[in-house]
Parts: C-alpha cells; structure tokens; sequence
C-alpha cells in the first residue's frame, strides 16, 4: 500500500477513467521484459497513447505517487521484489502515428520502432532501415538513441515532445537536441517522451520494405530472443569491444543461477531458465570485476535496472 493517503482502489478508479489501456493490480513485471524477470508491479497501468501518457504523469506527480516508465521492455532489469507505486507502459497497439505533410512521421513514444519502420516502408519513405532491428518502442530508441548498425535515433530526429518534470509540453527541436553514444539529453531530465518526429525522404517502396525486412532478419539471426535476453549489457568502451573484454577475462559461460553469459555473443547474458533480477546482476557485476581485474577496463552497464523514475532522474 502506497503512503499518499490515496488508497489503490481510488487510484485504480481514478487512472481507469483515462488510461484505456488498462489498471492492473499486482501485476507481474517478468510479462512484459524480454529477460523475463521481475516481481509485482504495485499498479500497472497501460497507456494507448501519449496523451493518456501524459494523464498518468500528471496524475502521479499530483499525488506524490512513485512513477516508474516502461517501454517494450526489451533493455530493462525489473528488481524480483516488484515496484511500488504506478509502472507505466509506454507501448501498445493503438499507439498512433501520423504521416506529414512534409513527408515525415510523427510517432507515439508507445510505437514500436519496427513496426513503424514496417508502416513507412509500405508508404515508400525511407530513413528508419538503420534502426529498424531494435526491438523496443519509439520512446525507448530516442531515450537510449538506440543504434543497430549505421546511423543512431538521434540523426534521424527532427522534433521531439516531452512533458517536462513540471507537466508542461514541450517541443525540442533538431538543434536543441543532443545525442551521444548510448544516450540521450533525454536521461536524467525528468521528461516524459511523449511524440517523435522524424525525417523520411520518399523511395521505392518495395526496394524499402526489402531492406527494412532484411535487416531485422539479420539482427535477429545474429541476436536472437531465445533463450531471453536484453540485448547488449554493456556499452562499447572507447577504441574496443565489452564481448571482446569480456572473452578476455574468460568469462563466457560464467553463470548464476539461471542467469549465464552467452557463448555466442559475450556483451548477451541469457536466462537459461528460472532467472531472477538477482542473478542477472549478481553476474554484471561478476564479469565487470573479472574485466576490470584480466584488462583493467570498468565497463560501463547499457542496460537500465528499475525503478528509474522521471521524478528522480
């Protein structure tokens, strides 16, 4: 139970009234991470579009409830204990997106990346191929300035809206913005990402839809969901490779509990089966040790343990 003065019942009366989504007590995190771990959410609410988004953050701010975003889950470490205070999910399916009239896209921060790279492709615009391995949502790719290959969100960006820590709007537009490897003005802000905005150039669409399609098949042959996984545990150290490192220092293999560092690909920890949050850390922190300890490199996490609430950031 939550200290506000506001019982969960209210809470979950209050939020039904504009999150269509959905208001779920008690709500087990493993559902909706690809590691496939994690305790209760307190309330779990899901938002079918931004501007419910920015309702729910609003409605947490006012009653001093903890707030914590996620996204498709896919770069996440939920704790086993669960979260307390409202979760809110950035990604469904009735996400919108609207087609410009200057050829661009604007995107709820709840769009999934490949699907929307799947969506303009059919309409002959061309611009997210890059990008469009990531499994994770739009909010999450300009969050994490997720990259897969060539070129990062963060090029491809001409406006994004936020809600700031106060719950004002606001537009940041190509110039105001600034990206780095792995992340974004965007963390630590306090911000809501609500829409994204990017630029396309128009192209034949059954060349786009070809090179969208093979590029998530080559990102999914190489970096595969099964056994679960959240992508890449650590970011690239400058002039070397974290799967490199952690090869070095003899760690593939290396395992806790149900948590085991891939023998294909280093910088991937897999749940083997039976996972919990404190396995998969437990190990981080063993092979960063091992690292430090073989190469004297402290690598640094991608992967983002929760809670991290906006409020906090």
């Amino acid at each position: 139970m939550m200290t506000t003065g506001l019982s969960n019942k209210r809470m979950i009366q209050d939020l039904g009234s504009f999150a269509s989504g959905g208001v779920i007590e008690g709500e087990s995190l493993s559902r909706y991470t690809t590691y496939r771990v994690g305790g209760e959410a307190e309330l779990f609410v899901v938002a079918s579009s931004s501007d419910e988004a920015a309702g729910v953050f609003r409605y947490a701010k006012r009653a001093g409830v903890p707030l914590t975003l996620l996204g498709a889950g896919s770069n996440v470490i939920p704790p086993d204990d669960g979260i307390e205070g409202i979760v809110l999910q950035l990604r469904h399916e009735t996400a919108a997106v609207e087609f410009l009239e200057n050829g661009n896209v604007l995107a709820d921060a709840g769009f999934n990346i490949v699907d929307l790279a799947r969506v303009c492709a059919r309409r002959g615009l061309q611009g997210l191929t890059s990008i469009a391995g990531v499994p994770g949502s739009v909010g999450g790719a300009v969050l994490m300035n997720a990259k897969v290959v060539r070129e990062e969100t963060g090029a491809l960006l001409e406006k994004v809206e936020v809600l700031t820590s106060t719950g004002r709007r606001r537009v940041f537009k190509r110039g105001e913005m600034s990206f780095g490897y792995r992340s974004s003005m965007f963390q630590g802000a306090g911000m809501l990402i609500l829409r994204a905005e990017f630029r396309l150039e128009p192209g034949d669409p059954e060349t786009i839809i070809r090179d969208v399609e093979d590029e998530w098949k080559q990102w999914r042959s190489r970096f595969p969901l099964d056994p679960p996984n959240a992508g890449s545990v650590f970011k690239r150290p400058e002039g070397d490779y974290a799967g490199r490192l952690i090869e070095e220092a003899g760690c593939k293999g290396l395992t806790i509990g149900g948590a085991r560092v891939s023998e294909d690909h280093a910088n991937f920890i897999h749940n083997i089966g039976g996972a919990t949050a404190a396995d998969i850390l437990g190990l981080i922190d063993l092979v960063r040790e091992r690292v430090l300890e073989k190469t004297g490199v402290c690598l640094e996490l991608e992967q983002i343990p929760l809670p991290v609430r906006p409020q906090d950031r």
